[in-house]
């Protein structure tokens, strides 16, 4: 990045941190204060960091909202026909004009706000200080465990050692008069808990922790109860013994927060081509807003991994980044070859 483009990015970060970082940080406070004013209701302890989820996102979607507004309306050629527009064109010569830089100021501003209501932010919702290695066992052809059925077996990868079993089944309708269904973990032959848990409905959450051990074989059997469960991919997870940090967690999922922004920027940077501000503006919140009411892209599943202790690199998080990645990088191909016609 030449001269122009640093002096770019400095600027449009420091428009940007002033514009959002009050928005951000009362929006923050409320969802603090909410959280604890409105508990989550949960069946289970192990469930209540994560469906705090809620109060963690809406800081972060304020802060990407802010910074993206900030960063369109400091640049004069994010959208055309704005004061300022010929002197900015005389400046940059690059073919994106500046506007590459701009999203870049943008995208370390939302990654400087994002970052501490991760790291501090998540502490104060519950999330655990260490994460786990947590890996989804692949179901069988047929997952349904019922009364009376042989045990269910389950692949567990090899060379591995465990520390605790994540299980979250869906329920069918009770064979006979209603029975909670106890289910008995099986590693290599031997009950992997004193008391098997029961499960009454889906959705249920229950986490089994054990000594650190390898496993070979596991089978899940109900040993009493009437109601059918299915064990689908994603519903059984075995947790790796290995500590790892929960700061170093949140740093990655802050990562992951700059995706949304730069899907939005690239798009909004597109129309900008073409386009004056309020259009330009409109598409990057509705861009940013279809994505968080629509649960799209990989920030949900990051936020979540961090208030529930899953180590993020393990999970599909970063895959599911490469999606949003390859449309902003096209919007962006997109604006610089529109941006090189001669104007009229």
């Amino acid at each position: 990045m030449n001269a122009a483009g640093r002096g770019i990015t400095a600027l449009v970060l420091r428009r940007c941190l002033g514009a959002a970082w009050p928005a951000t940080l009362a929006v923050a406070a409320a969802a603090l204060l909410l959280h604890r004013a409105l508990p989550p209701v949960v069946d289970s302890a192990a469930d209540a960091a994560g469906a705090s989820a809620p109060w963690l996102f809406a800081p972060l979607f304020v802060a990407a909202i802010g910074t993206s507004l900030a960063a369109l309306a400091c640049w004069p050629l994010c959208a055309v026909d704005r004061p300022g527009a010929d002197w900015a064109r005389r400046l940059v010569r690059t073919p994106l004009q500046g506007t590459g830089a701009a999203i870049a100021g943008a995208l370390l501003a939302l990654w400087l706000l994002g970052a501490p209501l991760l790291l501090i932010g998540a502490r104060c919702l519950g999330a655990p200080g260490q994460a786990r290695d947590a890996v989804v066992l692949e179901a069988p052809a047929m997952p349904l465990l019922e009364p009376g059925s042989p045990p269910l077996p389950l692949l567990v990868p090899a060379g591995r050692t465990w520390s605790g079993l994540w299980l979250r089944p869906r329920a069918a309708l009770p064979r006979a008069d209603f029975a909670p269904s106890r289910v008995q973990v099986l590693a290599d032959g031997a009950p992997l808990a004193r008391v098997a848990p029961a499960f009454t409905q889906s959705g249920e959450f229950v986490r089994l922790d054990f000594a650190a051990r390898p496993i070979a074989t596991l089978e899940l059997a109900i040993t009493e109860g009437s109601v059918p469960l299915f064990f689908p991919t994603g519903s059984v997870e075995l947790v790796g013994a290995t500590a790892r940090s929960g700061f170093g967690n949140a740093l990655w999922a802050s990562l992951v927060v700059l995706v949304p922004g730069f899907l939005a920027l690239a798009l909004a940077g597109l129309c900008g081509a073409v386009a004056g501000l309020p259009t330009t503006a409109t598409v990057a919140v509705g861009t940013l807003f279809v994505l968080a009411a629509g649960r799209i892209g990989p920030l949900d599943d990051a936020v979540h991994a961090v208030l529930t202790g899953r180590w993020l690199p393990a999970t599909a998080v970063f895959r599911g980044c490469l999606p949003s990645l390859a449309v902003g990088s096209a919007a962006m191909i997109g604006a610089m070859l529109l941006r090189r016609r001669p104007r009229r």
